[in-house]
């Protein structure tokens, strides 16, 4: 099969490799013929050489996990050959003909869906929908969201529906600014957080600590502590952003001052919030199928990488076509 390599940071190459094949001995697995594959913002550490631990080459498809496509083959009750399905591919080795995944990890698409590049979108927000639940009741809260990429966008979107009291967007990018407004943020500020912060210290009254602060940006240490900081006394800050380092600093003298909770939320259990996240989408896709702004046949993957790791010509999602290797 033909798979996407990524010998270096920056560099991948098409290569012929063998297929995967289904594990004997089990019943859990499922062969799957990868159709879209959509870019993830941890993908990007791995493609610039920012993750210490990863070593080069890595293995053939990596680094990718948010995939759609068809069974060829099943060794599982659940799925037969021909059903579509969105599936988490093993070791994240989606960029490759063919990829193996959990039957757990996997769901059948419906009809209205089946056909939709923008599917691939269920696998981020399934993580949004378990991050929102775990916060429990939050109607009538105010809650920042750092961070204004596309999680954070379905972070806004889902707050708004769960009727959040108040809504407030943080990105430096201000066309992510006006898309989070578009989706239910109650205002935006376009800047970094650690201005927010600046700005929150001037003590011009203008400021009111917030019950809930979501740290959507993930990659480097600093704005966690900008969390820390702009949260009320007793609120919860929420990590969700991915991290690349071990250790994070932690302000914890102010964490501690303000009795705050520190929530980390990250790995669903898949076979509930992946179905649950199709549901909605599919009830919903007419107000987040859009941001998919970008779409790429696979073997341009270098330039879509590059793309994402930018933030250029406004892009929010990359789907990359893998039904052509050629």
């Amino acid at each position: 099969m033909k798979a996407l390599h990524l010998v270096r940071p920056r560099h991948f190459e098409i290569v012929d490799v063998p297929a995967p094949e289904l594990p004997d001995g089990t019943s859990e697995f499922i062969l799957v013929k990868t159709s879209w594959v959509s870019l993830c913002g941890s993908d990007i550490p791995f493609f610039t050489g920012n993750k210490r631990y990863s070593r080069y080459p890595l293995l053939p498809g990596a680094p990718n996990h948010e995939n759609v496509g068809h069974v060829i083959e099943s060794r599982s009750k659940q799925f037969h050959p021909g059903d579509v399905v969105l599936a988490i591919p093993e070791s994240d080795c989606g960029l490759a003909e063919y990829h193996l995944a959990q039957a757990g990890k996997a769901i059948h698409l419906p009809p209205e869906l089946a056909q939709c590049d923008d599917s691939c979108l269920i696998q981020p927000f399934s993580t949004v929908l378990n991050a929102v639940d775990q916060l429990g009741e939050v109607g009538g809260k105010s809650i920042a969201v750092i961070g204004l990429g596309s999680i954070g966008l379905f972070f806004c979107w889902l707050l708004a529906k769960r009727e959040a009291g108040y809504i407030l967007g943080i990105d430096p990018l201000q066309h992510r600014c006006q898309i989070a407004e578009k989706l239910g943020a109650s205002t935006t500020i376009p800047m970094r957080s650690n201005e927010c912060v600046h700005s929150s210290r001037q003590g011009s009254g203008e400021w009111q600590p917030i019950d809930i602060c979501i740290e959507a940006v993930g990659h480097q240490t600093e704005t966690l502590n900008d969390c820390i900081d702009l949260v009320r006394k007793q609120g919860t800050i929420l990590a969700f952003g991915v991290p690349d380092q071990l250790v994070y600093p932690i302000e914890y003298e102010t964490f501690f001052r303000k009795n705050a909770l520190l929530l980390a939320v990250v790995t669903p259990d898949w076979s509930d919030y992946l179905t649950h996240a199709c549901d909605l989408y599919q009830q919903y896709r007419h107000e987040l199928a859009w941001l998919v702004t970008h779409r790429l046949p696979i073997k341009e993957a270098t330039q879509a990488f590059t793309l994402y790791e930018h933030h250029e010509s406004d892009i929010l999602k990359v789907i990359l076509d893998a039904s052509v290797w050629e």
